[in-house]
């Protein structure tokens, strides 16, 4: 099973905290305390609210010089939140994983490891569509390093029904636990597809914020980057909380809602299987996955794709009746 933690306001556009998976329970209080096990609660930040922006300044300059030496900045990236451009040999490597590839990973769904089975059913709930295509709802926050694992195979399955356009690279959280994931961001971002629309709203930056705002707090110290649509807000307030999810890790990031049909418990990898590595090496990872990260990106990717399947009546055929995905489709519930 897959763990998550911290809450938002029912209700709100709120910002959240973070799920990670874990083999046993979930929790959450009210500031955001993730746990990796269910006696050992560490602070997200490794600092008290107070501490994280007292050090504004300090993690400021260490993320500056990071992302120079990371991502080769030119002066036209997005510097204020923490993210640049992804390059066309990641976004490449990305919307071109071999068909091979995806068969020798499999399934995440029929693995024994302890994060399989994070995707869940939604019974007798009103499907939800944009232009008479299913909508697929994502919400998590650039500083979460379990968004920062989550994004890598979502854009992955997103990419076998359509095409990506503004995706950026960004990094999680220097002080959260893993830290300093390197991922992707769907912040402003476009994503067009025949089969399925897709709402992703990353709700805080990488970026500590200048100052102590209510704003900031619920966005843990980090700067408020994208607040709630509408629709996100329904969907997020309605399947994030009990009874769709236990009430101890309600309002919990990252969350995926396939269409009203399908929920993400929590993240189905670890992001301690990318800690460390480049964009570039994770993208590289994927085209020949004989073992982590490639292979466990692209099994969360097939259970990712065999939920899309389930939405647009197993179209396009070429990518639903693989044989991997058949296999994840096969062990949803």
């Amino acid at each position: 099973m897959a763990q998550r933690s911290s809450r938002s306001p029912r209700g709100e556009s709120k910002a959240t905290g973070d799920r990670r998976p874990e083999p046993a329970t979930r929790s959450s209080k009210t500031r955001p305390v993730p746990r990796r096990q269910p006696t050992v609660a560490r602070k997200r930040s490794g600092l008290a609210p107070a501490a994280v922006l007292a050090t504004t300044t300090v993690v400021l300059a260490v993320l500056v010089i990071l992302l120079v030496s990371v991502f080769a900045t030119s002066p036209s990236a997005a510097a204020a939140y923490g993210t640049m451009p992804a390059p066309a040999s990641i976004t490449k490597a990305i919307s071109h994983v071999p068909a091979a590839a995806f068969s020798r990973a499999g399934s995440a769904a029929t693995s024994s490891g302890p994060y399989a089975g994070g995707i869940t059913v939604l019974h007798s709930q009103s499907p939800l569509s944009e232009d008479h295509k299913p909508l697929i709802v994502y919400v998590g926050a650039n500083w979460c390093p379990y968004c920062a694992a989550t994004r890598w195979p979502l854009a992955v399955a997103l990419s076998r029904f359509g095409t990506f356009k503004g995706l950026e690279l960004t990094q999680s959280s220097l002080t959260d636990d893993p830290s300093a994931i390197n991922s992707l961001s769907f912040y402003g971002s476009t994503y067009a597809s025949r089969y399925l629309g897709f709402l992703p709203t990353e709700q805080c930056s990488d970026m500590p914020a200048s100052g102590s705002t209510k704003a900031a707090a619920e966005c843990n110290g980090y700067t408020p980057l994208q607040p709630l649509s509408l629709t996100a807000a329904r969907v997020f307030d309605k399947y994030d909380f009990a009874p769709y999810v236990p009430a101890s890790s309600a309002g919990g990031i990252p969350f995926i809602a396939f269409a009203n049909a399908y929920v993400e418990k929590g993240a189905l990898i670890d992001p301690s299987i990318i800690s460390a590595m480049t964009h570039l090496a994770i993208a590289k990872s994927l085209a020949k996955p004989t073992g982590s990260p490639g292979r466990t990106i692209l099994a969360a990717a097939n259970d990712y794709t065999a939920a899309i399947c389930k939405l647009t009546g197993n179209r396009p055929g070429k990518v639903c009746q693989m044989p991997a995905v058949a296999q994840a489709g096969a062990q949803l519930p």
